[in-house]
């Protein structure tokens, strides 16, 4: 049998252990009831997970995460990545598991101490990743019943980013980028074309989905062949300067090449918002 020793009993349900060198939180009911700290296991049956790893954490980071880490916080967390994965339908990398409690216990601590932080990128989020964005009002509505608190909407945003980062490598901060780009975007159009984009609108939504799928095919080296091309250079050449400097936008944050077939399609576009 492999060896758990116990390094602290978190709460009856939840108790952090070292294998191998490495240490672990273990979830399951009842399984520190009794337990010492020193004490090695002798039966895993009823551990629902080894839920995470702490390798990789600097020694300093260990100390204050151990030191702050809330049972509570723990089992909501197990289950909010239990929805994540059943609802993406693949298995998360272990990476989201600390990252994702740190954040948890740091936002509910900042709401109790009445500090709301405003996301200024919650709609952007919402398109350009409705599954994971909707596995995140989930996990909020988990903490709301679970902690008797109410969370504010921006949290589902910041939840999405952790998510995103848990199913793809890097992802994180590829999806906070992507977001950020879009957003310099609209916020471009906007002032080109003299009002704002309403984010509740059909024609925001559609604008910034297609710009989403301009910067998927940018990333992956594909385009789409723009028959339109000759003319929307020809008569429609406000636009279609709009379009390109979009492009421009997009060629400088993410250093890749913006096709001109792709800026034809993102002057179609602006005719749309335009009209």
């Amino acid at each position: 049998m492999e060896e758990y020793r116990i390094v602290k009993i978190l709460s009856n349900n939840v108790i952090l252990v070292e294998h191998r060198g490495t240490n672990y939180i273990l979830v399951g009911k009842g399984i520190g009831f009794g337990r010492k700290k020193g004490q090695s296991l002798d039966n895993l049956e009823g551990i629902e997970s080894k839920f995470i790893s702490l390798e990789g954490l600097k020694s300093h980071d260990y100390r204050r995460f151990v030191k702050e880490l809330d049972p509570k916080i723990i089992e909501l967390t197990e289950k909010i990545l239990k929805v994540a994965s059943d609802e993406l339908n693949q298995g998360l990398h272990p990476r989201i598991h600390a990252g994702l409690i740190d954040h948890i216990q740091f936002a509910i601590k900042r709401i109790k101490d009445g500090i709301v932080l405003v996301n200024p990128f919650l709609n952007e989020t919402k398109l350009l990743y409705p599954k994971e964005y909707e596995v995140a009002e989930k996990a909020v509505k988990i903490l709301s019943e679970g902690l008797n608190m109410e969370i504010p909407d921006a949290e589902i945003g910041f939840l999405t980013f952790h998510i995103c980062g848990g199913v793809k490598e890097n992802s994180k901060k590829e999806a906070l980028e992507n977001i950020k780009l879009i957003n310099k975007v609209v916020n471009y159009v906007s002032k080109k074309i003299g009002f704002e984009l309403e984010p509740s609108s059909f024609e925001y939504m559609r604008f910034v989905i297609h710009i989403r799928g301009v910067l998927c095919r940018v990333k992956d080296g594909k385009t789409i062949k723009n028959n339109l091309l000759t003319e929307l250079k020809e008569k429609h050449t406000i636009e279609y300067r709009m379009a390109y400097d979009i492009a421009k936008i997009i060629q400088n944050h993410l250093k890749v090449n913006v096709p001109e077939d792709e800026v034809g399609y993102i002057a179609i576009h602006l005719m749309k918002l335009n009209n």
